[in-house]
This record gives C-alpha cells, sequence and structure tokens, in this order.
C-alpha cells in the first residue's frame, strides 16, 4: 500500500458519494468499496467491464482508500467502473484459478494431486468461472521471492487483483465477479503446498512456448504492455522473437524493458533479466545446433 496514499478511515463512502452525473451510484457498487476501504485496502477503479486502466491512471500505482480520491475518482469515471484492489505491502497473494480456453487450472490442481475446499476460504468467483483465492503470506516468505506462474492456468498474483462487484464480457453477456467465503484481510495463510508451488525451483516463470503467440500480437504487447495473467509467456516470446529477427540483444532487451514499463502490473526487473536471458541463452544453442 502506498502509505502516502493512506488516510485514516473516518466515514462512510455510501454519505461522502451521493449523485454521479445526476445518477445515483449503485448500492453495491458503494457496499463493496465500503467494504474494501473498511479493510484498510487500496482500491483503483478500471474501464468498465475491463481490467485496463482508465486514460492518465497507472492502475493499481494509484490505488487509494482516501474517501474524497475515491468520490472525485467516481464522478469522472462512472458508476460501471470495474474495481480493483493494490495487494502490495498488504501481506496478501491470489491464487488465480484460470478457466479460459484450453486453461484449467482446477484440473491443473487435480494433476498435481491438490485438494482443498473453496467454502472455506476468501475467494472469488470470475466471470470464466474460474476463481480468485486470498491467501496471507506467511513470516519468512518473502513475496518477491515467488514464483508467477505456478502451472497451467495457475498463477499466484502479488501485484493486483479485479474484485466484485466488477465484470466482463463472456459469450457476449456482462457477468460478474462474485465473493464468497471469509473476508479478503482474513484469508488463511498459504498453505504448504502452495508455498512449494510458489518458490519450486526459483526460476523464471514458465512455460517457454515461444509459438504461442502470432507476430501480430506481439507487436500488440509493445504497444499495451504484457497482459495480467500471460506476462511471462508473452515476454518469453518477444524476446525469443526479436533475437530470432536478428536484433541487437542489447536493444531486444531494451524493448522488452519498454514492454514491460507499459504493463498494467511490470514484471520486477530482475524476473525481465532472468527471462530474457533464458531466451537468449535457447537461441544462441539453437544457433549453434544450426551451424553444425
Amino acid at each position: 500500500m502506498n502509505k502516502t496514499q493512506k488516510k485514516p478511515f473516518n466515514g462512510s463512502l455510501a454519505t461522502e458519494v451521493k449523485e454521479t452525473q445526476n445518477k445515483f451510484i449503485n448500492s453495491n457498487y458503494i457496499t463493496k468499496i465500503n467494504e474494501l476501504i473498511g479493510q484498510d485496502l487500496s482500491v483503483y477503479l478500471m474501464q468498465p467491464k475491463t481490467s485496463i486502466p482508465f486514460k492518465g491512471s497507472r492502475g493499481h500505482l494509484d490505488a487509494t482508500n482516501d474517501i474524497n480520491e475515491l468520490k472525485r475518482l467516481i464522478e469522472v469515471h462512472g458508476n460501471d467502473s470495474n474495481v480493483g484492489i493494490s495487494l502490495v505491502d498488504t501481506g496478501l497473494v491470489v491464487l488465480d484459478i484460470d478457466r479460459h480456453g484450453s486453461k484449467n487450472g482446477f484440473q491443473s490442481l487435480l494433476d498435481l494431486g491438490i485438494k482443498f475446499d473453496l467454502d472455506k476460504e476468501s475467494v472469488e468467483i470470475t466471470p470464466n468461472a474460474g476463481a480468485h483465492v486470498f491467501f496471507k503470506v506467511p513470516d519468512g516468505v518473502d513475496v518477491d521471492d515467488l514464483n508467477h506462474v505456478l502451472a497451467d492456468g495457475l498463477e499466484l498474483l502479488t501485484n493486483h487483483v479485479t474484485v466484485s462487484p466488477s465484470s466482463k464480457i463472456v459469450d457476449g453477456k456482462e457477468t460478474l465477479y462474485r465473493h464468497y467465503g471469509i473476508k479478503i484481510t482474513e484469508a488463511n495463510t498459504m498453505p504448504k503446498w502452495l508455498i512449494d508451488l510458489a518458490t519450486k525451483d526459483k526460476k523464471p516463470n514458465k512455460p517457454m512456448n515461444r509459438a504461442m503467440y502470432s507476430v501480430s500480437q506481439r507487436w500488440e504487447m509493445v504497444l499495451n504492455g504484457f497482459a495480467e495473467g500471460e506476462r511471462n509467456n508473452q515476454a518469453v516470446s518477444v524476446s525469443g522473437y526479436l533475437l530470432r529477427i536478428n536484433v541487437d540483444p542489447n536493444i531486444a532487451f531494451d524493448i522488452v524493458k519498454l514492454i514491460n514499463s507499459r504493463s498494467v502490473a511490470p514484471l520486477p526487473d530482475r524476473e525481465i533479466y532472468a527471462t530474457f536471458k533464458s531466451a537468449y541463452e535457447r537461441e544462441k544453442q539453437r544457433r549453434e545446433k544450426g551451424s553444425k
């Protein structure tokens, strides 16, 4: 949490925010933001039905628990904005169990022999019928040392997360995030199996499939940054692509760093370096084999 943004919770957002552009704000929206601020969490707003920050916003880097600032943002952007919270300095992480396309994080958990009861956790069901499960980080575990990509469809979020009553468009229909179980700040401590997954090998996050994205998709990354849930895969893909088309490695690394800086949730510098170095070594080995 940005300490300079933190202010005491001395009132109700419901009483502070009366009307936005002559429309009363949805009561669910008020209640949820009130609840989040009441838990001493910092909130930021995104474009409706997306995880894209509003123009001029830095996403979770601008998160605040200042009621007056949130009132101003709501007045500017409207009552249909999506809502996210910053996880930075909260002692919380989120296990993102994704179900999208060929990805199925629930199946990956089963394949790993892991079973746990979502009913006993602080969990939000996502529009794609996946789940965001909140956990407290135990003493002695450094968030910066944790892997993000744990398995196919499983990612550990440590910077920010979209929460209810946000929504997204799925199959042409608006679908809501839904919270179940205990409060976010009352989440259970990370279980051993999750710590083991998040610290296994201490390698830059895999898989290293360089053929996952088309050329046009890679250049979209240059414009928009790496996407949430795909950051490591995309960093690998762009790095490998630039090296294969003979871009000077130093220039290629500068491009990858620039793309990362444009991301809503940039990867740590050391992780970007390790990812690029791994792609460089793979390309070097490929060329050496080709020259024999």
